[in-house]
């Protein structure tokens, strides 16, 4: 089981980013503690590879004209 800084860090993303994708149910986690507390958050290393997985782009966007800086 992978701690949500464990994940981020295996992801080379924010642990911000973690708790963003558990709490939209994107990625599976269990949350261990006490009825009303906000415990901790476990994740399965398995489920984990799985979902980075199914982020994975397959195939670059169509060239749409030059990039634009938005200001």
């Amino acid at each position: 089981m992978l701690t949500v800084k464990l994940a981020a860090e295996r992801a080379t993303v924010s642990e911000s980013l973690i708790y963003a994708w558990c709490k939209s149910g994107l990625l599976p986690h269990v949350r261990l503690g006490r009825p009303g507390k906000r415990g901790t958050i476990r994740i399965d290393e398995d489920e984990f590879d799985n979902f980075l997985q199914t982020m994975k782009v397959s195939e670059m966007p169509q060239d749409e004209g030059e990039f634009r800086h938005i200001r």
